[in-house]
């Protein structure tokens, strides 16, 4: 098992090595004027970025501790008033107090912007859930090793690679993104579709899984 394992993990090795020369390659920043670096230190919004923080710890041990332990334990029930308490703080330090906070209320309260927030939230949601469940689904259900699972996850890296690369050349090109947004949660909703129905509920499809991954990643990304 521990074999299989390392040969999954060696084939991210080769896609990680060509993510870091495309990028060096091909990204070219602007040259950023230096400043004073005591006055930027000055200018970051602390109480903030702590509450910030504190809150998704809270939150995420609050969960992890009640779905593996309970619910009514002390701890998670600590966590999630800790967590609630924190997002307040979090809240009126960013709406009231902090002088240049990085979570501006213009943008947190704007309701288009809330709409936007929301479908990347759920697209991201449904996107890592398949990339947690599908290696587990490969090797459980239809006998895959681990190295077997991982290699056809790549799948989802090289449709995630694409997907991003022609979205950004259609948007450098037309200037436009309303409808190749609207096409691409489309694609993310017909391969979520694809990979349930190919799990079982019509049939046991390797095809079918593949399928609705190269869609779902290549509109999720």
């Amino acid at each position: 098992m521990s074999l299989h394992y390392s040969r999954a993990f060696l084939l991210q090795v080769p896609v990680t090595i060509a993510a870091i020369l495309s990028v060096s390659l091909a990204l070219h920043l602007p040259k950023t004027e230096t400043s004073d670096f005591m006055a930027n230190f000055k200018r970051v919004d602390w109480a903030g970025a702590i509450s910030l923080i504190l809150t998704v710890f809270f939150l995420l041990f609050a969960l992890d501790r009640g779905g593996n332990i309970s619910w009514s334990d002390h701890l998670t029930i600590f966590s999630l008033a800790a967590f609630s308490i924190c997002f307040i703080s979090f809240a009126l330090i960013e709406m009231k107090f902090a002088s240049e906070p990085f979570a501006p209320k213009r943008i947190i309260v704007n309701r288009t912007l809330i709409a936007s927030y929301l479908v990347n939230f759920f697209g991201m949601a449904s996107g890592f859930i398949s990339l947690f469940y599908l290696p587990l689904y490969l090797q459980a259900v239809l006998g895959k090793t681990a190295s077997q699972a991982g290699l056809w996850l790549l799948i989802g890296v090289f449709s995630s690679l694409l997907g991003s690369l022609c979205s950004g050349l259609i948007m450098q090109a037309t200037g436009k993104y309303y409808r190749l947004t609207i096409i691409s949660y489309i694609a993310l909703f017909l391969g979520i579709i694809i990979v349930n129905l190919s799990t079982g509920i019509i049939a046991s499809s390797f095809i079918g899984v593949a399928a609705g991954k190269y869609l779902l990643s290549s509109a999720c990304w």
